[in-house]
């Protein structure tokens, strides 16, 4: 009888001992999550004192990959100088936050940004296992500042490596998705006016197909074009937009690795969405 104690014991201690380990390698859920900008050293969820008036996403979808142009108006409405971190997530950032049942973010690419404009080059930081593209904004009491930001992520639900140098591993068919994440987008001050979401689906994609969807139900839908928009709002995780759909026809050797997709995305769709949003700005 004491052994049977004894082995039941060490089957107990060693439970426990395991236990960490594989909690830890448990495989994670991947998806490109679109961001807002985040104030990223804010850890107590308080809002920032700075004001984000207005949030735009325009979308082109991809079979492998999201291509995003955005535009966030922030104002200064205080009395007060306020300097400001805004930053963008990329790798290994976490949906909801030190929350581990949260799915991973793929990485952005190849991000661009303009203050008013100009062109600027955000600062690469690394911090834990997230990484963000940063930039520093100083707004004198009621000024604005008016800034763009342009990237692409991957939309495979693996733990594709997201360096576009290597040239070596094909994308397979399989299933896709993005999440627009207009959760964090309430770290800033009071409500914003207005939230314009514009997914542009190619590649053949349809919106009719059984494999797509896209949530939440609200949008408006044209052709191949689904639109969203919002007035007013401080948004939570019920209004962030998922959207999924399965890849096809992937022995396209023109877009089939993360390499050959960077080099098509940064040279031919970038100034093809650029285009179109300044098509749009003229309506």
């Amino acid at each position: 009888m004491l052994n049977i104690y004894r082995n039941i014991s060490l089957y107990f201690l060693l439970l426990v001992l395991i236990s960490p380990f594989y909690l830890t390698s448990q495989t994670k859920d991947y998806i490109a999550i679109i961001p807002p900008f985040h104030s990223r050293q804010n850890t107590t969820g308080t809002e920032s004192p700075l004001e984000l008036r207005n949030l735009e996403f325009d979308v082109f979808v991809y079979k492998n990959a999201v291509v995003v142009y955005s535009e966030s108006d922030f104002i200064n409405q205080s009395e007060n100088v306020i300097e400001q971190e805004l930053a963008i997530p990329s790798t290994g950032h976490n949906e909801n936050g030190n929350d581990n049942s949260g799915r991973i973010s793929n990485g952005i690419l190849s991000a661009q940004l303009w203050v008013e404009g100009e062109r600027v080059s955000p600062q690469f930081v690394k911090d834990g296992n997230e990484e963000w593209y940063t930039i520093q904004a100083k707004l004198r009491p009621h000024e604005s500042r008016k800034v763009k930001t342009l990237f692409w992520a991957e939309t495979s639900f693996a733990d594709v490596d997201s360096l576009p140098g290597l040239d070596t591993t094909i994308i397979t068919n399989g299933r896709r998705g993005f999440l627009i994440d207009l959760d964090h987008a309430s770290v800033w001050n009071s409500t914003i006016q207005s939230i314009d979401i514009t997914v542009v689906l190619r590649d053949g994609i349809l919106p009719s197909g059984k494999t797509f969807s896209a949530t939440p139900p609200s949008y408006d839908l044209k052709d191949s074009t689904l639109t969203w928009s919002m007035k007013y709002i401080e948004p939570s995780g019920d209004d962030n937009i998922l959207v999924t759909y399965d890849s096809f026809n992937n022995s396209d050797t023109t877009t089939n690795t993360m390499a050959k997709l960077s080099t098509f995305i940064v040279k031919e769709v970038y100034g093809e969405l650029q285009y179109y949003v300044s098509e749009l700005d003229e309506l």
